[in-house]
């Protein structure tokens, strides 16, 4: 479980990354980030309260 917590957190940021990456000089596509930010909460809440 720690490394799906990990996974997701790395996925969530990859994400944000890539996003950033593909419209660098404009803003990023919100749903993108959204989905970014969710990924990562969700890995970091199962690491934080679940694994603890």
């Amino acid at each position: 479980m720690y490394y799906a917590a990990k996974g997701l957190e790395l996925l969530g940021m990859v994400m944000i990354c890539i996003g950033f990456i593909i419209k660098f000089p404009g803003l990023m596509d919100p749903k993108l980030l959204l989905a970014g930010i969710i990924c990562f909460a969700s890995g970091w809440a199962i690491e934080k309260y679940i694994l603890k």
